[in-house]
């Protein structure tokens, strides 16, 4: 009978990872496992660290560590080449405190390996975050009259993009496989991208920021009877804060239901909603 105890061990591969601190657990967990001998201990003097106390922390969050401590842990792992560079720039990626610095670190993790996880959202991906027009483009394929004629397409934007900008995101969406070449023009298809923890968190915030800055434009450029723009500020109880984020959420489900079928759409809107404290908790 197996048990599931039978089963061969694998040793994780930092490619695979998304998170340095989860990456060491797993790594820890697995040496524990094949080497009655290991221990955090070992590990940490294995790599040249004067304490295991702050490997610990590190692991569990509660501390980020240095590039010199990094340059030993790539010793204690065993790692080489590419599995290095990409162990270093996750680290950096991971303990960043700024979106910049996460971006700079995801482009150096992106170009560590093409074997690494963080290739499902890989440079054409980081695209469709990073610039609003992509989503806004895939969007306007299902309205009733779409044309794919790039002239046409950056007029409808109200030249907020040009014809070549056009050309380049419907190739864009092409590749990425969010639209696909029919007899007529084009078609969408189901999304397939897919993120993870803090690349996730990063990608979310790019397309907000972006969207932000639209909302400003199209607040000076529209006239009022095109264009929706308020805002409420009130008091509430702390306790409270979780319940308004949910009725916002059930709010933009219900806002879905307007979603027209594809080929009946006439226009394409982005509704922004932002909630966030203006006083701070003590």
């Amino acid at each position: 009978m197996d048990n599931g105890e039978n089963k061969k061990l694998v040793e994780p591969d930092i490619l695979q990872y998304t998170n340095y601190r989860v990456f060491l657990r797993d790594y820890y967990e697995y040496k524990k496992k094949t080497s009655t001998a290991f221990s955090l201990r070992f590990f940490a003097e294995k790599a040249g660290l004067s304490s295991h106390a702050h490997l610990k922390l590190a692991i569990d969050g509660k501390r980020n560590i240095t590039k010199n401590t990094v340059t030993k842990l790539i010793h204690g792992l065993g790692l080489e080449n590419q599995r290095a560079a990409y162990f270093e720039s996750l680290v950096f990626f991971n303990q960043a405190q700024t979106d910049a610095d996460k971006q700079i670190y995801y482009a150096q993790l992106i170009k560590a390996s093409p074997r690494s996880k963080l290739h499902k959202m890989d440079k054409a991906q980081f695209r469709i975050f990073q610039e609003w027009h992509h989503s806004a483009i895939l969007e306007m394929v299902g309205l009733k009259d779409f044309r794919p004629i790039p002239d046409q397409i950056s007029k409808k934007l109200r030249g907020l993009v040009t014809p070549a900008q056009v050309t380049e995101s419907l190739n864009l969406l092409l590749e990425l496989g969010l639209l696909v070449k029919t007899a007529n023009g084009y078609r969408q298809r189901d999304p397939l991208i897919t993120t993870d923890d803090e690349v996730q968190d990063m990608m979310v915030k790019l397309y907000h920021f972006q969207m932000l800055k639209l909302s400003a434009t199209m607040l000076s450029d529209l006239p009022g009877q095109e264009r929706d723009i308020s805002a409420l500020t009130f008091g509430i109880k702390r306790s409270d804060f979780p319940n308004l984020k949910k009725h916002l959420q059930l709010m933009r489900k219900e806002l879905l239901d307007f979603s027209a079928k594809a080929g009946e759409a006439e226009d394409v809107v982005q509704i922004n909603i932002q909630l966030f404290p203006l006083t701070r908790g003590v």
